[in-house]
């Protein structure tokens, strides 16, 4: 597996300098002065995302492809054919294999339509409306379809669950997207969060689970060498919205694959709370912005990392210090899921207390900082 993660890692890296050296020409440039919030001097190639999409994609292409010709008996009747009609939903209750890898596929493409989707808006801004309504229906219909994707830790009408799943995944895919303000950031994240998520999968023995989790890291990683410390390329909402439905998906899936597990508090909120440092930015910056009037996607200057940075650090020191705080939570959530459940409720508790505290103090810094902001669509 770890052969994945460096094919991954290999395929971004010589990706970038193609994207980058292609952007310009078809106008995925993102231009200092298009907005105040804006705090890089230079005009920097988008498209990054992009890099990171292939990176991501071929190796687990090369990997469905390898299963189906070396291990036929896996897929039941010794075939894996885009026709066959075990390969849509619902599946065949007697083939657990072609059901997660048929999981990890779907949620792979609905992604990469998002990825599309923000690749469009990286060139020529669109309407919020029309990115917030693609969202909902790319979420809607993996909830809806795909057995595996909904929430069963709320009690009520089954619409419920449904309603909390689709809210999760937008929220998550808005979350890593309004991470990208700077350089290595959203990047970074995504590749602890991701990282982590992928053990939880081996635990709960989703091997494709965690084989995209695995490839993701690499393809993150290999994207940071060219923007992280000091960036020639953005990952745009191309990236942003890829990674967030990603890390969304998987982290409703892996919850689910607890409750099936274990069926007792708190393992099921595990795979969700790793993602607590970028829904927290999330929503305090939406918060923040509709304390001053302003629409939840208007672009400010206003994110943790923004209050970090005003608060006395570098841009460099903020990123690391979220970096450290995402594996502060990251880590008790990976140790619980083999803890009896009394400890693993204090581990869960500790990865949430570790964000509380760090909110408390954030926002006493935020409230003594007036930031001036020019509104544009995010």
């Amino acid at each position: 597996m770890s052969g994945l993660l460096v094919l991954a890692l290999l395929l971004t890296s010589m990706a970038v300098p193609l994207v980058r050296r292609l952007a310009p020409l078809v106008g995925l440039v993102d231009d200092p002065g298009a907005g105040a919030y804006k705090t890089h001097s230079l005009p920097t190639p988008y498209g990054g995302g992009l890099a990171i999409w292939v990176g991501v994609v071929m190796p687990l292409g090369a990997m469905v492809v390898w299963l189906a010709e070396s291990r036929p008996r896996l897929f039941h009747d010794g075939a894996l054919s885009p026709w066959a009609p075990y390969l849509f939903f619902p599946l065949e209750a007697w083939s657990p294999t072609v059901v997660q890898v048929s999981q990890v596929l779907v949620v792979v493409a609905a992604a990469s339509v998002l990825g599309l989707l923000g690749l469009a808006d990286d060139r020529r801004a669109l309407p919020a409306g029309l990115r917030l309504g693609v969202q909902l229906l790319l979420a809607g219909l993996l909830v809806g379809t795909v057995p595996g994707f909904r929430l069963s830790l709320v009690g009520g009408p089954e619409i419920v669950g449904i309603g909390v799943s689709v809210l999760w995944l937008v929220a998550l895919t808005n979350a890593f997207n309004f991470l990208d303000n700077m350089n290595g950031l959203s990047a970074g994240l995504a590749a602890i969060t991701m990282g982590t998520s992928g053990t939880i999968a081996l635990v709960t023995i989703h091997l494709p689970a965690a084989v995209l989790c695995l490839v993701v890291v690499g393809a993150c990683v290999g994207f940071l060498r060219f923007n992280f410390p000091g960036a020639s390329i953005f990952m745009g909402d191309a990236g942003g919205l890829f990674l967030g439905f990603l890390g969304g998906a998987l982290s409703i899936l892996l919850a689910e694959r607890l409750t099936t597990i274990s069926g007792v508090f708190p393992y099921q909120f595990l795979p969700l709370a790793v993602f607590g440092v970028p829904l927290y930015d999330l929503v305090t910056v939406v918060g923040l912005r509709l304390r001053r009037g302003l629409a939840p996607w208007a672009g400010d200057t206003n994110h943790v990392s923004h209050r970090l940075v005003a608060a006395g650090l570098d841009r460099t020191q903020a990123v690391l210090v979220l970096y450290g705080l995402t594996a502060l939570v990251a880590i008790p959530c990976v140790a619980a899921t083999s803890a009896a459940p009394g400890a693993a409720a204090w581990l869960l508790a500790s990865a949430l207390t570790v964000v509380g505290l760090f909110g408390v103090v954030d926002m006493i810094l935020a409230r003594r900082r007036p930031v001036p902001q020019t509104p544009r669509d995010k």
